[in-house]
């Protein structure tokens, strides 16, 4: 495995190289200085030494931190979408290698976050940081790319996590054990495989926080109390690694506490209850903010909700009703695997897991402008529904 001395040279070998112009320039102002007073000019030595001072001053502020380049190997876990998303992008944009650790790799079209990553050279990487085993294989990647590619560790980036909007009474205990799990013990186990890598290469830690570490909010009482304990976490780390030349960062994004607000009231998006199946636990429609929901022709309809399924299931179907004037018919929705959807979970499933399922829907330049109600059912090998949901639409263009 490459070491920061490795790749960058000694000690001080990299320190030469890196202010080595700016010690010539030094040098060559000194001996002016030195000629200015020995030949008595005073006034004109001290005017020197001034603007000397000044530019070393400058100097030193501008280049205290290190830029990223094309030597350092980033790695962001929670790439999915979101700030972890962004964070991949900025980063290789700068030119460094970036390693993308996504909790499923999804095969429908709706993975195109993961498709951008790829498409502009972000490595994505499968890992589940509530599983030993799939951090073991994460931490052998990013081994293999130190080795092969002669990179040095400049960052981990513990962005992965998950909240459940509900007072606390109304989450069961799975929902709660798998926020603890995911943003606490998840973040400690995937730190403590790297650790080694991480001292050896005198990199950072940085740990996405959220203000509810500090002032949590009603209704992810559960949430706060992971970030809580996160942000305890993270200030003693910070003391225990700092012999090593680790740095340790506890990251709060401004926005979140508007995120946070956005996703309250995006959860409650319109929808009536079927008949046939239980509702989602939240509903989310890209766009729709109240009834009826637009289907702009010529685009797509992306979606994605919570649920959880009342009984085993090996497989999952999508089936889609559209009602028109009374007369409802089956709908040939061209992404029927619904197992090929899920970004929290994979089939088989199991009775009371929680599952994320992820809608596209192409909306096309033909249909007639026209009102309609839209129920979306998955349902399992025995055509038993284990979520459903209706829509109140009206097709129009953008």
């Amino acid at each position: 495995m490459n070491s920061m001395e490795k790749v960058y040279g000694s000690g001080w070998a990299a320190w030469w190289r890196k202010h080595s112009i700016a010690l010539q320039i030094g040098t060559t102002i000194s001996c002016n200085i030195a000629y200015l007073t020995d030949a008595g000019r005073t006034r004109k030595a001290v005017t020197l030494s001034m603007i000397l001072l000044g530019g070393v001053t400058l100097y030193c502020f501008f280049s205290r931190r290190r830029k990223i380049n094309a030597r350092d190997l980033i790695v962001i876990t929670g790439c999915n979408s979101g700030l972890g998303y962004s964070l991949a992008m900025h980063c290789r944009a700068k030119g460094a290698m970036v390693l993308a650790g996504v909790r499923e790799i999804p095969t429908a079209p709706n993975s195109n976050a993961v498709e951008a990553l790829k498409n502009n050279g972000v490595i994505v990487h499968q890992v589940d940081i509530t599983d030993e085993q799939s951090v073991r294989d994460f931490r052998h990647k990013v081994e293999e790319l130190l080795e092969e590619r002669r990179l040095v560790l400049r960052a981990l980036v513990n962005n992965a996590g998950v909240m459940v909007f509900g007072e606390f009474e109304w989450q069961t205990q799975k929902l709660a054990e798998h926020q603890v799990n995911v943003n606490l013990l998840g973040t400690m186990r995937i730190t403590r495989e790297l650790m080694p890598i991480l001292r050896e290469n005198h990199s950072r830690i940085i740990v996405v926080s959220s203000h509810c570490a500090n002032e949590s909010l009603p209704g992810i009482s559960i949430y706060g109390a992971t970030k809580a304990a996160l942000l305890a976490w993270t200030t003693s780390l910070r003391v225990e690694v700092g012999k090593y030349g680790v740095e340790v960062v506890s990251f709060i994004p401004a926005y979140i506490i508007l995120a946070i607000c956005v996703a309250a009231s995006l959860q409650n998006t319109p929808y009536t209850r079927c008949d046939d199946g239980p509702p989602p636990q939240s509903l989310v429609v890209d766009g729709c903010n109240s009834s009826p929901c637009g289907l702009y022709r010529g685009t797509n309809l992306t979606a994605h909700w919570d649920f959880s399924p009342n009984a085993d299931t090996l497989r999952l179907t999508v089936r889609v009703r559209v009602t028109m004037m009374g007369i409802t018919i089956p709908y040939p929705y061209p992404y029927s695997n619904a197992c090929e959807s899920l970004t929290n979970g994979k089939c088989p499933l199991s009775k009371g897991d929680n599952v994320t399922y992820n809608l596209f829907m192409p909306i096309s330049k033909e249909y007639p402008s026209v009102s309609m109600i839209i129920e979306y059912s998955l349902v399992n090998e025995n055509n038993d529904s284990q979520v459903c949901f209706k829509l109140d639409c009206h097709v129009t263009d953008p």
